[in-house]
């Protein structure tokens, strides 16, 4: 008995959970092309949260990554004479798919935490209640802002991460077996494309677009006290986690 209550306790809230999503992008779409109504200060408020706030984390993420990849790699690529190719075998991958995931992942544990918990609390709190009671729409005030800073806030932090990842590989690979900087250059310059870093900037967009979508709904979800809050939160990143990933491989899919 007390698992078929967990269970269908868990239920209702997916089925509450997926309503609140449609109904919330729903309502985002209309406040965006309909009444056309953005509120810039928190527009701008999240974008600083997410550019500024989360730059150190998300380039301290990647930056380890292409270190990691260095390691990996470099010595392997020396001892069988594929020098010329280390530099845009590395970048390519760090492009495509290592820095807008690992960045991405780095942004959802940084901002859409902290933007969680701060609507649950508004949610606990009967804030959000008191501005529909004024007639300003949470959609409105909040998530819009979010989404809006989501898509263009995440391609800003996942290109700065690129650069820093491509030239920090640069040096731990030189440390390694000694490239020069032109045949590094030179090999990134014969692989990447200009359709690479395109296909990384709309991954992130896309991924900013969908785990601030996310990270709303559970907010609003929230019910009871500051557990309630905790578990909201919590749920938030897991969701976005395997968000991340599975939009991750379809667009990489859908792309290639």
């Amino acid at each position: 008995m007390i698992v078929e209550n967990s269970f269908s306790r868990k239920l209702d809230y997916l089925n509450k959970f997926v309503y609140s999503l449609v109904i919330n992008l729903q309502e985002a779409f209309k406040v965006i092309f309909i009444e056309r109504k953005i509120y810039l200060a928190n527009f701008i408020e999240h974008l600083r949260r997410i550019v500024w706030t989360c730059l150190p984390i998300a380039v301290l993420t990647v930056c380890a990554s292409s270190i990691i990849f260095a390691i990996h790699v470099a010595p392997t690529f020396a001892t069988r004479g594929l020098t010329s190719y280390l530099g845009g075998g590395i970048a390519l991958a760090l492009i495509r798919e290592c820095v807008p995931v690992m960045g991405s992942l780095a942004l959802v544990t940084q901002y859409c935490s902290g933007a969680t918990a701060q609507i649950g609390s508004m949610k606990i709190t009967e804030q959000l209640d008191a501005m529909r009671i004024t007639k300003v729409s949470p959609v409105s005030y909040i998530l819009v802002p979010m989404m809006l800073a989501g898509v263009i806030g995440f391609p800003i932090v996942i290109a700065i991460s690129i650069i820093s990842g491509v030239i920090v590989n640069f040096f731990a690979t030189n440390f390694l077996i000694d490239i020069t900087e032109k045949l590094y250059t030179s090999s990134i310059s014969h692989v990447v494309e200009l359709k690479d870093i395109f296909l990384a900037l709309t991954k992130a967009a896309v991924f900013g677009f969908f785990v601030t979508l996310v990270s709303y709904t559970c907010g609003v979800l929230a019910h009871g006290g500051a557990k309630a809050v905790g578990n909201s939160t919590r749920l938030a990143v897991v969701i976005n986690f395997a968000l991340i990933i599975i939009l991750d491989y379809i667009i990489t899919a859908l792309w290639l």
